[in-house]
């Protein structure tokens, strides 16, 4: 094998393996990193739901904000960001409400390991923890994206 071919091949396999590295898996859409920042009442948000989601990718982008309402996205795996495109988003912050639980029945309120069914309490405006209701959307580009988001009663 002369060197001419010897750097021929080597040129073909850089060309694959390149080929092959920017590639998605099977099913993944491509991803670009965010941060998000949300505020309700001009402070930060801790402990907020963020997610992402698009019409053609049937995996959301989550994460969960910081004492300073700050959270980077995860799709496919830790920090990867959102799926780049036009995304629908929801912010939710939820307890649970035990002063209002009730048993299933009546009768059954004084069985042992009968649980009682929880309510939601939101602590935040709960129109934004839908889709169809949040009015919040994000155009999530190629590169570092930063989104903030000042939720309003």
């Amino acid at each position: 094998m002369t060197w001419k071919q010897i750097a021929g091949l080597g040129l073909l396999s850089f060309v694959f393996f390149s080929v092959g590295c920017n590639r998605t898996p099977d099913g993944q859409r491509p991803t670009a990193p965010v941060e998000v920042t949300v505020t309700y009442k001009g402070k930060g948000v801790e402990g907020a739901i963020v997610t992402f989601l698009t019409a053609e990718n049937p995996q959301p982008s989550v994460g969960t904000t910081n004492a300073d309402g700050k959270c980077s996205l995860t799709t496919y795996k830790q920090n990867d960001g959102a799926v780049i495109g036009k995304n629908m988003v929801t912010v939710a912050k939820v307890e649970i409400d035990k002063s209002k639980a009730k048993p299933i029945r009546e009768e059954d309120k004084d069985l042992v390991g009968v649980m009682p069914i929880p309510t939601l309490k939101h602590l935040l405006p709960q129109k934004y923890s839908a889709p169809g209701s949040s009015g919040l959307t994000a155009d999530v580009q190629a590169g570092k994206n930063n989104f903030p988001f000042e939720l309003k009663d």
